[in-house]
């Protein structure tokens, strides 16, 4: 049993057994999907009539007319999904729910179209506004800020103190793991870089999955969820919350500078490397060192993150909480929907007194930048999953039994 097993893996975790909006505060998770483009102040950048290439929707392939919903995408999809959500429309695929859908045909399964909206990022939660009369003149637009949202008003708090749950967050984060307590019998000598670093990312990964289980269960709340549930929420989510903490943990590590072309240059000196290295305490990891594994694609991500916390300029405690959040903001079927609705809308007021207690001059802009960075990790999410699942293809690289779990349950999410 995958989360029962967790317990005693809790108290040595080593290694797991051989193995916006005004309506409702869950309104504001309508967000971009776009790397690079998850925040309103860089939304001027893509206005009409620039030189640079023109934006693709997501769903189709057509060309966007902007972000809808959190994703680029066009205006038919735009509609489609408008429409589908107010009309509260079910589909049924008459096929094997595998359709190809790009700009010819969209039309031809309906079920599939809707699917690979929510797939790409699109949220249910972005359509309640319009249902709202004039609600749309309750969007701010300027030049600058051609996406930013109105969001809930702040509740003034007094103290952090007050906030018991993030109280409870702060205990309760992991701390940093190591990866030499043991000798890897995978690894021998001869041993290529690309298979030494897949191992080990492996165990780090593992040993950060135990972490997060027990993390997860002291939560206030989450446990009280339905166990199935508990399951399935970590099950869809695991991916988001250790990117989220990786990215945290860098992001006084990495020093970059976007040059033209949007590469990266890695500035780490030899002084950082030796006081911060650069994934755990004595684990380095650099581009090109991904590169080698053919894991450069989910590092730019992770990068991703990093630069986006940084121009956040994200505190400890609103860190904390967008991770717990993170944990309930999904889209999955569960026995008891309701439950976890109510979780997730516990934690974002959290967030909220949070940051009107950090931010109390600009707490309603901050809060919807937060929330801006949901679909940039979930889009890491789902790189993470690909990488790891061509990895446990292959069966080249020994993997723990609770990762092997995590990543065969997790299919049907994605």
């Amino acid at each position: 049993d995958l989360y029962s097993n967790s317990g005693s893996l809790e108290q040595s975790p080593e290694s797991s057994p051989q193995s916006p909006n005004e309506q409702h505060q869950q309104d504001m998770f309508c967000t971009s999907t776009m790397p690079g483009d998850c925040s309103i102040l860089d939304a001027s950048e893509n206005k009409v009539g620039d030189n640079s290439p023109k934006r693709l929707c997501l769903v189709c392939g057509d060309i966007a007319s902007g972000f809808h919903y959190g994703v680029a995408s066009c205006e038919a999809c735009k509609a489609f999904f408008k429409r589908t959500i107010q009309g509260n429309i079910e589909y049924t695929c008459p096929a094997s729910s595998v359709c190809e859908i790009n700009k010819r045909r969209r039309k031809a399964c309906q079920a599939c179209r809707f699917q690979k909206c929510l797939r790409m990022g699109m949220l249910k939660e972005g359509v309640r506004l319009d249902r709202v009369r004039g609600g749309r003149q309750k969007y701010r637009r300027n030049a600058e800020s051609s996406y930013q949202v109105q969001t809930i008003s702040p509740v003034k708090k007094s103290s952090l103190e007050d906030n018991k749950i993030l109280a409870t967050l702060v205990c309760c984060e992991p701390e940093w793991l190591t990866i030499n307590s043991q000798p890897n019998p995978a690894l021998s000598s001869g041993s290529s870089l690309q298979y030494k670093t897949i191992c080990i990312l492996s165990d780090l990964v593992d040993k950060e999955l135990v972490a997060t289980i027990g993390w997860a269960k002291q939560i206030p709340g989450f446990t009280e969820l339905v166990l199935n549930d508990q399951m399935r929420l970590l099950q869809a989510t695991w991916a988001e919350v250790l990117s989220l903490s990786l990215a945290y943990r860098l992001r006084k590590q990495l020093i970059l500078l976007w040059l033209i072309f949007n590469a990266y240059v890695d500035l780490i000196s030899n002084y950082h490397r030796h006081r911060h290295p650069y994934l755990i305490p004595d684990f380095v990891m650099d581009e090109p060192q991904a590169t080698v594994c053919k894991a450069d694609e989910m590092f730019n991500y992770c990068v991703q993150i990093v630069k986006r916390l940084n121009n956040l300029k994200i505190a400890k405690e609103e860190y904390l909480l967008l991770k717990a959040l993170l944990l309930t903001n999904v889209d999955i079927q569960l026995e008891d929907s309701q439950s976890v609705l109510k979780l997730r809308e516990t934690l974002l007021v959290a967030l909220q007194d949070c940051v009107s207690v950090l931010r109390p001059y600009n707490s309603t802009h901050h809060l919807s930048q937060i929330l801006l960075s949901l679909p940039l990790l979930r889009q890491t999410d789902s790189i993470i999953r690909r990488f790891w699942n061509n990895v446990r293809r292959e069966g080249n690289v020994p993997m723990n039994k609770l990762f092997v779990e995590m990543l065969e349950s997790s299919i049907a999410f994605r």
